[in-house]
């Protein structure tokens, strides 16, 4: 069956899709414009709003907290914040900061992150110039890290010599960590469920061993425990074998730089993926990069895990 691909929402630079099962919403951030949105597909209405402490600084993920209603865990600069939102279009307030990483070195600052199925946080850092015009005066390779926040805030540091710590995901009974080092490759761990523990890191994907135009973003894994990945400036997505590092299947998206990606809908069986424009200065408007929905995959994704915190 051939994918069915709907351009739903317009959009600058999305990034960090979460898919909300309790509302059945989309969050996601938006690099170009610093702010944190919320997709509907029921009604097809958009909101977004700045952190009104931060109103120009970007925020690298959005995930929303378990048992705290309108309360959410963002990655802003080095800094792990709860957050407010009432998901309207009124100004998010910051509430209190979690936890920070890193505050000896203020060239780096958070990138992706997701919560694993205990509710604890993994993020990375990357090091570089936000400002720069292009990826490769932006960023310093094999500066950033690897990291888990428990509930109580502690920090953790599980891995080092990171360049753009970017898609994560979990197999389905939480014991391996996938991880996507942009410039390099796919990383799978052993994970301990547990303790949060990683241990056996291998490449499991190396895109340039593949023949593969672009670089590996985001990413998510289906119910069979298959990785799905979006492929920045390559304007394709990839299905790969967890176990083997196989392609499976190859979707061909309609823009170049797709971003991230994640399962969604009420059946969990609708792909929404993220994507930029391929000029992303600043001060220049949107070219028609947007949030899509694919359909006709004939997989499902895993519910996406809320942050837990102790207090």
């Amino acid at each position: 069956m051939v994918p069915t691909i709907k351009a739903v929402q317009t959009i600058s630079f999305g990034e960090g899709p979460h898919w909300d099962v309790d509302e059945q919403v989309l969050y996601y951030v938006n690099f170009l414009d610093s702010t944190i949105n919320k997709y509907n597909p029921a009604t097809g209405q958009n909101t977004k709003t700045n952190i009104a402490q931060f109103p120009k600084t970007y925020t690298s993920f959005v995930i929303p907290i378990e048992g705290r209603k309108h309360h959410f865990l963002c990655g802003i600069k080095r800094d792990i914040v709860e957050i407010e939102w009432k998901g309207d279009n009124d100004k998010a307030v910051v509430l209190r900061t979690i936890a920070s990483v890193e505050n000896d070195r203020p060239e780096n600052f958070l990138n992706d992150g997701k919560a694993d199925r205990k509710g604890r946080l993994v993020t990375g850092t990357v090091s570089g110039n936000r400002d720069s015009e292009t990826l490769d005066d932006m960023i310093l390779p094999e500066k950033g890290s690897l990291y888990r926040i428990d509930s109580d805030g502690h920090v953790h540091k599980l891995d080092e010599k990171i360049t753009i710590p970017n898609g994560l995901a979990w197999d389905a009974e939480g014991k391996t960590l996938y991880h996507v080092d942009t410039m390099d490759c796919i990383r799978r761990y052993d994970y301990n469920i547990e303790t949060g523990h990683i241990s056996n890191c291998q490449k499991l994907f190396v895109p340039n061993d593949h023949g593969i135009e672009g670089i590996c973003d985001g990413l998510t894994i289906d119910t069979d425990d298959n990785l799905w990945v979006a492929v920045y400036q390559g304007g394709q997505i990839l299905k790969i074998d967890g176990k083997t590092g196989e392609i499976l299947q190859t979707v061909t998206m309609p823009t170049r730089d797709v971003t991230s990606l994640t399962f969604g809908g009420p059946n969990l069986d609708i792909l929404y993926v993220t994507s930029s424009n391929m000029q992303w200065q600043r001060n220049e408007p949107v070219w028609g990069a947007a949030i899509y929905e694919v359909y006709g995959l004939c997989v499902r994704g895993y519910p996406a895990f809320k942050v837990q915190l102790n207090s």
